[in-house]
């Protein structure tokens, strides 16, 4: 092995360095936007679950309006 192969060998080392560094870096950006969308998403669940109820409601009470003037 002589001096160029040394040179060749570190230069491919440290390319290979800074492609991890950079990966880790895109993980990391990647986990937050995951993490972002997991937030958005428990909160539209909630606006499910929400507005769900709140059909409930109001099915139950145009039912009882219904039968009330089924009555008449």
């Amino acid at each position: 092995m002589d001096f160029q192969d040394i040179v060749n060998l570190e230069e491919k080392i440290d390319a290979l360095i800074s492609l991890v560094m950079q990966l880790k870096i895109e993980k990391e950006e990647l986990i937050n936007k995951l993490k972002k969308k997991e937030e958005e998403n428990a909160k539209l669940l909630e606006e499910i679950n929400r507005r769900e109820e709140e059909r409930k409601i109001i099915k139950e009470r145009i039912g009882n309006l219904i039968e009330k003037l089924s009555q008449i």
